[in-house]
């Protein structure tokens, strides 16, 4: 048994270098808008476990992980997408705008999600809740509360 394994390894590894090198290839024009995406999701996915653990007082679900994970294929498509969309008719630099600007609403959205999961696990925390009121536009409403500004809705 052992030999048939270690035989198999054998064989298939340069096949799985192969394929290995050839999606490494593929994506390496993006390398760092990538990382940037991974480093976002790893950080929203633990921070999203630490708060249903300790604010929410939920377990784990993998059916939230799998969809977290589905999206990030989604985006990781996107900016493939727009690259070699941008690259095929010969304006790489308007692809790579078109990926930065998709990089930097996707980390704006993961980074809103990071600060509303760390508001809910520190819920104490000054900076947190302002970093959060900023980027989600809450301020606004809070500084026409604070400055006795109402609004004009009739309800």
């Amino acid at each position: 048994m052992y030999e048939f394994l270690d035989s198999f390894c054998t064989y298939m590894k340069p096949f799985l270098m192969f394929a290995i090198t050839g999606i490494v290839s593929v994506f390496s024009p993006l390398h760092d808008v990538l990382f940037a995406l991974f480093l976002s999701f790893a950080f929203n996915i633990a921070t999203g476990i630490i708060a249903d653990i300790h604010a929410n007082k939920e377990e784990f679900k993998i059916k939230k992980a799998f969809e977290a994970i589905v999206h990030l294929t989604f985006y990781v498509a996107l900016v493939y997408f727009i690259y070699n969309i941008a690259l095929s008719l010969g304006d790489a630099e308007s692809g790579r705008i078109g990926v930065k600007w998709a990089t930097y609403i996707v980390v704006y959205f993961y980074l809103t999600n990071i600060l509303r999961n760390a508001s809910l696990c520190f819920p104490n925390n000054q900076t947190i809740s302002f970093l959060y009121m900023v980027l989600t536009t809450q301020i606004f409403a809070k500084l026409k509360d604070m400055l006795g500004i109402k609004s004009n809705k009739t309800e």
